[in-house]
């Protein structure tokens, strides 16, 4: 269920509650995940950025729950900010984070949750134009389009529309390029993509990275993620040895990367 707007006569004292909800909810937050706040930031900008850093957190460390949770925190916090751009973003893509894994899937809950995930990323584009929202956008409608030929033939355009967007806004945004690079790499050869596009574009990413430096609570992910990804593709072409040199970079930014650690790094060692 979507996040509605207050009732104009309730907003003060919803706002008042959620006011003194939310320090308890951040009391659940790890020590390290709150020293990464600015201290600067204030109301919905603080709470975004919470949620921001919470979302990471529990992505590298591969735990679903802090996941929910995260995800949770967010709707609390849109309960006082309803149309604020960023936790509407947040909270699309940590439904993005929850749902990708599972892309491809028919089910009627999956399509719904996804289809909600586009609608948060929509609403904050409407008020404030990020090219993050955009690629997010193009990553959602993709996985709707993985799970058959027709979802291909209603969601595949509107996937590449919203790709060709978030290009055109990040040319030379990493995040964007990771998406993209991602995505080229799925997609077959006769429908624009394959996978030596997908890995020129993954490397166009990693190269991004190095001077990428957004200040919170903007969007920051994505560079230890790059580098599992170009891992991956060189594994696929043959290359162990620089897949384990791409593995190893990951876990230099990111030592918990559990994804990196449990599954990656140990699949190619085997090779």
């Amino acid at each position: 269920m979507l996040v509605q707007p207050y009732n104009s006569d309730r907003r003060p004292l919803r706002r008042a509650l959620v006011t003194l909800a939310l320090p308890l909810l951040a009391a659940t937050i790890t020590t390290a995940t709150l020293s990464a706040q600015t201290p600067a930031l204030t109301g919905a900008a603080r709470w975004a950025d919470t949620v921001r850093v919470s979302i990471e957190r529990a992505v590298i460390s591969g735990d679903s729950r802090a996941l929910v949770a995260a995800g949770a925190m967010a709707d609390r916090a849109l309960t006082a900010f309803p149309n604020d751009p960023l936790l509407l973003h947040y909270r699309g893509y940590a439904l993005y984070r929850e749902l990708i894994p599972e892309a491809g899937s028919r089910t009627e809950t999956y399509t719904e949750r996804m289809e909600r995930a586009i609608d948060l990323l929509q609403r904050s584009a409407a008020v404030r134009p990020m090219a993050e929202s955009q690629a997010l956008l193009s990553s959602c409608l993709g996985a709707l389009a993985s799970s058959g030929m027709i979802a291909g033939m209603r969601y595949g355009p509107k996937s590449s529309e919203a790709r060709d967007a978030a290009m055109a806004a990040g040319p030379r945004n990493p995040r964007v390029l990771l998406l993209s690079a991602i995505s080229l790499w799925f997609t077959p050869k006769m429908w624009g993509g394959g996978e030596d596009k997908g890995y020129a574009m993954m490397q166009r990413a990693v190269a991004a990275f190095a001077s990428d430096a957004p200040s919170p609570p903007l969007p920051s992910w994505g560079q230890a993620e790059a580098y599992a990804w170009l891992g991956q593709m060189e594994v696929k072409r043959g290359n162990a040895a620089a897949a384990r040199d791409a593995y190893a970079k990951a876990l230099t930014l990111e030592p918990g990367y559990m994804w990196v650690q449990r599954v990656l790094m140990p699949a190619v060692a085997q090779r």
